[in-house]
C-alpha cells in the first residue's frame, strides 16, 4: 500500500508554479550573454522573490485533470475551477465551478478544507532540495541543476529573453526526493527575461525512465511546460503549466495530463 501511494503521489507532481510574481531592483544586463552563473543566480533570486510574492494576489484557478488510456483517448477528465484568496494564515480556495456545473455545498467545503495550492504553496517556500511528493514537482528546481548551455538572445511573446538550454549531468550526486529525480533527469529550455530576469517561459521532458519504490513504480515519460508573465507593478505571475506523465505501477499502464491556468489577478490590500 504504501509503495502504490508513493506511485500515485509521484505521477501526480503538480507545478503549483513557482515562476513568477514581484520583481526586485532592475540590474543591468551581465556584459557578456554567455555568463551563466550571473544569469542563474539572478534568475534564482527573482524566482525566490517570486514565489514569496504570491501572497500579495487573489487570482482564479482551473485545474484540469485527465486519465489517459493507451491509444490517446481521455478515460476521466475532471475540470475545477477556483478563486484564491490570500489571507493571514494562507489561502481561501473557493470552489466555483466542478466540470462547467455549480457545486454542490459539500464539495465546495471540501475542497476549501483540502487546500491544495496552499499545500503546494508551502512546499515551495520550504525552500529547493526538500521538496516532496506531496507538494510536487516544481519547475523552479530546473534553476538549480548543473549543466546549461547559454543558446542565445530569442522573443517571448515580445519580451527579450536569454535562452538557456539544460541536460542531465550524470556526474552530479543523486539527491534525495521525487521532484530532485525527476528535474535531475531533464533536458529542456528556459527562457529568462533580460531586464527583470523573471523566467518567461520553460519546457522540460525527461530523457530515461525514472524508477520508484524498489522498481515497483516506473515513471517513463514527464513533460512539463510553463508560461508566465506581467500582471502590473512590475510583477511576473505564471499563465499556464501543463505536466503529462507516462508511468507504470507493477503491471499497470497510466498516462495523465495536468493542466493549470492561473488568470484574473489582482493586487490585495495588506492585512490589517
Amino acid at each position: 500500500m504504501g509503495s502504490r501511494r508513493l506511485a500515485l503521489e509521484a505521477l501526480a507532481l503538480p507545478c503549483a508554479l513557482s515562476l513568477a510574481i514581484a520583481a526586485p531592483p532592475a540590474l543591468s544586463p551581465p556584459a557578456s550573454p554567455s555568463d551563466l552563473q550571473f544569469i542563474l543566480s539572478e534568475a534564482q533570486r527573482v524566482q525566490e522573490a517570486d514565489v514569496a510574492a504570491w501572497t500579495r494576489y487573489r487570482f482564479r484557478r482551473r485545474a484540469e485533470r485527465q486519465e489517459i488510456g493507451e491509444s490517446g483517448e481521455v478515460l476521466r477528465r475532471e475540470i475545477l475551477e477556483f478563486q484564491v484568496t490570500p489571507r493571514e494564515d494562507g489561502f481561501d480556495e473557493e470552489l466555483l465551478r466542478q466540470d462547467g456545473e455549480e457545486p454542490r455545498r459539500d464539495e465546495k467545503e471540501r475542497h476549501r478544507g483540502v487546500g491544495s495550492f496552499a499545500k503546494r504553496y508551502r512546499t515551495l517556500i520550504s525552500g529547493v532540495g526538500r521538496e516532496e511528493a506531496e507538494g510536487g514537482y516544481s519547475l523552479g528546481l530546473l534553476l538549480h541543476l548543473s549543466s546549461y548551455r547559454y543558446a542565445g538572445l530569442e522573443e517571448r511573446e515580445g519580451v527579450a529573453c536569454y535562452r538557456l538550454d539544460f541536460f542531465p549531468d550524470d556526474a552530479r550526486p543523486q539527491e534525495g526526493g521525487v521532484a530532485w529525480k525527476v528535474a535531475s533527469a531533464m533536458r529542456g529550455s528556459l527562457w529568462i527575461a533580460r531586464e527583470g530576469f523573471h523566467v518567461a517561459a520553460a519546457r522540460a521532458e525527461t530523457v530515461r525512465p525514472i524508477p520508484f519504490a524498489l522498481s515497483l513504480v516506473k515513471v517513463h515519460e514527464v513533460q512539463v511546460s510553463l508560461d508566465s508573465g506581467p500582471v502590473g507593478e512590475g510583477v511576473w505571475l505564471p499563465r499556464r503549466i501543463e505536466m503529462q506523465t507516462r508511468a507504470r505501477i507493477l503491471f499497470k499502464p497510466i498516462r495523465r495530463r495536468n493542466l493549470y491556468v492561473y488568470s484574473d489577478f489582482l493586487r490585495q490590500p495588506p492585512p490589517g
